[in-house]
């Protein structure tokens, strides 16, 4: 094993630690970012159950001719 080796494999051992540290910043980043996505949409459906429960929601029936019009309730 000459020095030139040696250098070889400490330098790819550092590049690879360094690679590991990366990813592991980043999934710990997306998890966050998942975590947060997942919280906004399951407070945007309960919203979205309240609006429908309390009548303010207008249901809509397509027309013969093709237009959407407020249903018969």
């Amino acid at each position: 094993m000459g020095i030139s080796t040696l250098v070889t494999i400490l330098l790819a051992l550092v590049i690879g630690i360094g690679l590991r540290s990366i990813l592991r910043d980043w999934r710990k980043k997306f998890a966050e970012d998942d975590s947060q996505a997942e919280t906004k949409r399951k407070a945007q459906i309960e919203r979205n159950k309240a609006e429908l429960k309390s009548g303010g929601v207008v249901t809509l029936e397509r027309g013969e001719d093709g237009v959407y019009r407020p249903g018969k309730e």
